[in-house]
């Protein structure tokens, strides 16, 4: 048996769904798009991209020189139980159980953290690799690689139009890493497949973040208000992100690819475990402090939004699913130490309105000093509507 037979065999054994190879040659095509998007503003509001990370990840030989072929990899990750308790935009009531409003999770994000997972899972690999003498270096989401481009060049499935790769008979639900080696490994073929006339996830996409096939507006889509921006979220948006709490799923859910999915290897899944629930109570997640954020989710990638972004997304998820039994749970919310969460719970309010809303908010406007926090609290109680007048007897 080759090593290239051997690894790939090795890494079917360690639960990846897909593995192939491609040369260690830069990624031109993938580094062109990367550019030309950044430089349109596709990418704003990432702290950490930049025109010379595009052009750094397309090159697989700059942090290994030697390096000649690069091994791509394919994890299937947990998806929501199908009996998990769903909310469709009614909440309250038509929850099941009547538990309350729950938010949802994308999927990737529910079992431990993926970059620790999958740096373990490639240890076999990188033990067979440098036991005989070649260099090898890994690469998971965080470093810099362009992932999508080495996974469709080694064959592992084509770019949708909602940018994910497909892999072929497992759909989209995937994480991606790789090892770029200085052994001169088989390489793979890229697939001669696409999405053909399918836009549904084009047409799915609450933001329209989808600005064409393929090309996504980091500035519109709802992962990256949800996960990846730090400060107040614009009123524009908040609506569109429905209950979306960390990430979301919708182009891959609505994907015909996904629709069928090959069942992924059980044990393969354990190594996650069970670490984040799928839908959780909204109103059970708005009293945690650091310290019970912090064991709730440290070991997950839910814990990348840090408490006051996860609570701020709470507040914004209970204000589109409108369940007025919630106020109590926002109101209280409204003397939160941090700002940011106060003004999305005043924002909140504002939606389900009400009597004990608009009382919250006026108690806020009296004691709350913050001029963000303020202005919020003053739109709210307009979107609540007039004050009732008690009728003359």
């Amino acid at each position: 048996m080759s090593l290239t037979e051997a690894l790939k065999d090795r890494a079917r054994a360690l639960g990846f769904c897909a593995v192939g190879v491609t040369g260690a040659e830069p990624f031109v095509e993938a580094e062109s798009a990367a550019t030309t998007r950044t430089a349109e503003g596709l990418m704003d509001g990432l702290t950490w991209w930049s025109p010379m990370r595009a052009h750094a990840s397309a090159d697989p030989r700059r942090a290994l020189p030697e390096a000649r072929s690069v091994i791509a990899l394919a994890f299937p990750h947990p998806l929501p139980d199908s009996s998990s308790p769903l909310v469709g935009g009614a909440g309250g009531e038509d929850s099941p159980g009547g538990d309350g409003p729950r938010g949802r999770i994308a999927g990737y994000a529910l079992g431990r953290d993926y970059h620790e997972v999958l740096l373990d899972r490639m240890q076999p690999l990188l033990s067979m690799l440098r036991d005989r003498g070649y260099a090898a270096k890994t690469y998971v989401d965080h470093g810099w690689m362009l992932d999508r481009a080495a996974a469709a060049r080694a064959g592992l499935g084509w770019l949708g139009k909602n940018t994910n790769l497909l892999v072929s008979g497992t759909g989209s639900y995937v994480l991606l890493a790789e090892i770029v080696t200085s052994a001169a490994l088989q390489p793979d073929q890229p697939l001669k497949k696409s999405c053909g006339s399918c836009d549904a996830c084009l047409r799915v996409c609450p933001t329209g973040a989808l600005v064409k096939p393929g090309v996504l507006d980091n500035r519109r889509c709802i992962s990256f208000w949800t996960i990846e921006h730090r400060g107040v979220i614009p009123r524009e948006i908040r609506p569109l992100i429905g209950e979306w709490i960390f990430g979301c799923d919708l182009c891959q859910e609505i994907c015909p690819v996904n629709a069928r999915p090959a069942a992924p290897d059980a044990e393969a899944l354990t190594a996650f475990g069970p670490v984040v629930e799928p839908r959780p109570r909204l109103e059970e997640l708005l009293p945690l402090d650091e310290e019970t954020f912090r064991a709730r989710f440290r070991q997950s990638a839910v814990w990348r939004t840090r408490r006051s972004g996860l609570l701020r997304n709470v507040c914004i998820a209970l204000g589109n699913v409108a369940d007025r039994r919630s106020v109590p749970a926002l109101s209280r919310a409204l003397i939160d130490n941090d700002p940011l969460i106060r003004g999305h719970a005043a924002w909140a309010l504002g939606r389900l309105g009400g009597p004990a809303a608009r009382q919250g908010l006026t108690l806020a406007l009296s004691r709350d000093a913050d001029p963000w926090v303020r202005d919020e609290c003053h739109l709210a109680l307009q979107e609540c509507g007039p004050r009732a007048v008690p009728s003359a007897v």
